[in-house]
């Protein structure tokens, strides 16, 4: 992997301009990558911060959308127990008429008839595999396929289609849903959707190992600073 390459995409057709995907963050990773990923995955920056190749994310979109439209909205159960995932999800839903769960994802949700938050679903869409871990461990139970917003830590196992992407950062998340509506609805002839990309961004306040995440980045600048 050549960590100094530059992307060339001036003649890739994307569903958006390559600068909003770009000026989103949805292509930037995180220093760890899995095996399952590394096919996404462009460069690795001097920070060692894994990129994404923004022409797989875009292409994955499409396919996504493809396979998603093919579904009656009320049988596509789109689930995040990530706080920035909540709105994106939230808004998705509104316009494309599928289900969501708002509240904390319950055990046996998909796999018990017999509790209160059951639901029934023949496709599952997931913000972060990490954090929707039990959501996927159920839909693989009951043979739901899986679609899946994936970071660069991500294990593929259970998830049937991968949307490579930054799924840490709320403008990241907000853009992919946001795309995603957009395309879906295109695809049932609704070529007109107006909805700005800022309805879909979580106002939630950062997460504290967010808040730790980032003080810790700044010592390491602040350390880096001092060797020059």
């Amino acid at each position: 992997m050549n960590n100094n390459k530059e992307i060339d995409v001036s003649t890739e057709d994307f569903l958006i301009p390559l600068d909003d995907y770009l000026s989103n963050g949805v292509h930037v990773g995180l220093k760890y990558k899995t095996a399952d990923m590394r096919e996404f995955i462009y460069k690795i920056r001097p920070d060692k911060l894994c990129v994404f190749d923004v022409r797989k994310i875009d292409e994955r979109i499409r396919i996504a959308a493809d396979f998603i439209a093919r579904y009656d909205p009320e049988d596509v159960l789109v689930v995040s127990n990530r706080v920035y995932g909540r709105r994106p999800v939230k808004k998705f839903c509104e316009y494309t008429g599928c289900k969501t769960i708002k509240d904390r994802f319950v055990s046996g949700t998909l796999t018990n008839p017999e509790i209160d938050t059951y639901v029934e679903a023949k496709l599952l869409l997931a913000t972060d595999p990490s954090s929707d871990q039990q959501a996927i461990k159920e839909a693989a139970l009951t043979g739901i396929p899986v679609v899946a917003i994936c970071d660069t830590n991500t294990r593929s196992r259970n998830i049937d289609l991968i949307i490579p992407s930054n799924n840490k950062g709320k403008n990241s998340l907000a853009l992919v849903y946001w795309v995603l509506t957009k395309e879906i609805l295109k695809r049932r002839g609704i070529e007109k959707f107006e909805a700005p990309l800022e309805e879909f961004i979580s106002t939630a306040e950062p997460q504290p190992y967010l808040l730790k995440m980032q003080e810790q980045q700044r010592k390491q600048r602040r350390k880096r600073g001092k060797r020059r």
